[in-house]
């Protein structure tokens, strides 16, 4: 009985360590420094992505070519309990800010670890959005995980973890730089929340949620000082070459609040792995309606009462989703392996080792009203069987798309691997209506030092 206790408890103590917890660092980096009390740790790292795509479509072009998709670099710092991570990034030959953060290790112990970190990061989400790309088995995140999860922002945030359990919850700011057009910073509170019933050295079975509740505060001032919000839902066509989001993209004016929910399962074996999640969101709208009922008064074809106003101009919430389910299967290499600190895969980075992977996406950035028709000369909904300027139905399309990837990856080591796929995308979208047909090939040269 004793043995049954103590060999979980050894592991557990053996993943919180503290040189277990740090960044997730695309490898081991090769510019080093570790003083000799090993209380100050220092590295320099970067990485570049060269990506190659073949693209055939219906109707509208996609660009083929190539281009470098990614160019980093990054440094570490660790003193005592203290770590410090910087990231900027210099792909397509714009510079970009990416990680900047520090955390704070409370306690390790066999229980688990608890940290706080405060900077700009990834909201606590999708564990999709979570995976550094290098550390990815396909060349992009799924559309779904573009569109609907959150990205970089700042904020602060907890983080508990064991060998059973993850939670992972903050508080950000919408507009990292204050720079919104009018009106003041939104904010968003992000979690990450996971339970591991099986979480050995060759095999890890997960499933949880995220959730985010966002709020809209800034946008743009309109007719007699009204502050109109907007919110963005967009994706590219999963390929960073042409990284154009026309097809797949959703304004939504007078947002004021949204809800992203977001379970999500993996399994690992050795050889195996598959994880899946599904995104939902919700968000809801707020218009000063009195404010500008009164505006229009007098005009020549003005609106005399409110409810009247409110009929001819309708608001409702707007539902968006979207999922993806992922596989891979290792043929050559030791073996597929797990990031305790952060929920996640590893990326593929033995030497000559080489993979399988298949992926089905899902993405519907599309809310219709049933009944309701578009008219292309007009490019407005209209109720069935009625072509007039009011009421204003709120049917909304922003695109559908299903698409399936296929993909070989092959590792010369963890420091440098290549990436091939196929992918075949079916879009339907009342803007784009000759297009349909998506294919494409890519292939990607990646390096990390």
């Amino acid at each position: 009985m004793k043995k049954h206790i103590l060999l979980p408890a050894m592991l557990v103590a053996a993943m919180c360590t503290t040189s277990a917890v740090k960044a997730q660092e695309d490898v081991n980096p090769l510019l080093k420094y570790i003083s000799k009390d090993e209380n100050v740790k220092a590295s320099v790292g970067g990485r570049m992505f060269a990506d190659f795509a073949y693209f055939h479509s219906d109707w509208t072009p996609m660009k083929s070519g190539a281009a470098i998709t990614d160019a980093r670099v990054h440094a570490a710092l660790t003193y005592g309990k203290l770590y410090f991570y910087a990231d900027f990034a210099f792909g397509k030959g714009k510079f970009s800010q990416k990680n900047l953060f520090v955390r704070y290790n409370f306690n390790e112990s066999e229980y688990g670890i608890h940290s706080v970190k405060v900077g700009y990061y990834n909201e606590p989400s999708s564990m999709s959005n979570m995976t550094s790309s290098y550390n990815y088995h396909f060349i992009t995140r799924p559309a779904s995980v573009q569109a609907l999860a959150p990205g970089r922002a700042l904020g602060a945030t907890y983080k508990f973890f064991n060998q059973n359990f993850f939670f992972d919850q903050g508080i950000f700011a919408q507009f990292k730089y204050n720079d919104q057009e009018a009106g003041y910073q939104g904010m968003s509170l992000s979690g990450r929340w996971l339970y591991k019933p099986v979480n050995e050295v060759h095999q890890t079975f997960q499933f949880g949620f995220s959730a985010r509740y966002q709020h809209f505060n800034g946008g743009e001032v309109i007719q007699d000082g009204v502050l109109k919000t907007d919110v963005n839902y967009s994706a590219n066509m999963q390929t960073y070459v042409d990284d154009d989001t026309e097809f797949l993209n959703l304004d939504l004016p007078w947002a004021n609040n949204a809800v992203t929910i977001t379970p999500e399962v993996l399994f690992r074996s050795d050889r195996f792995f598959t994880r899946a999640e599904y995104m939902w969101t919700r968000v809801w709208k707020k218009r000063p309606d009195q404010t500008m009922f009164e505006s229009q008064l007098g005009g020549q074809q003005s609106w005399q009462t409110l409810p009247s106003w409110l009929g001819g101009n309708k608001l409702r919430p707007t539902l968006l989703n979207g999922g993806y389910i992922e596989l891979g299967y290792l043929l050559c290499g030791k073996a597929y392996t797990y990031d305790q600190e952060y929920g996640l895969l590893k990326g593929m980075g033995d030497k000559n080792a080489l993979e399988l992977v298949a992926r089905y996406t899902y993405t519907d950035l599309a809310d219709i009203t049933k009944g309701d028709r578009f008219v292309y000369g007009n490019n407005k909904f209209y109720p069935e069987g009625n072509i007039v300027d009011y009421p204003r139905w709120s049917s909304v399309d922003g695109g559908k798309m299903h698409a399936v990837t296929l993909g070989l990856n092959f590792s010369f080591n963890e420091y440098v691997k290549i990436m091939g796929e196929y992918q075949y995308a079916n879009l339907s979208n009342v803007y784009f209506p000759d297009d349909k047909n998506f294919h494409q090939l890519q292939l990607r040269v990646a390096f990390a030092f």
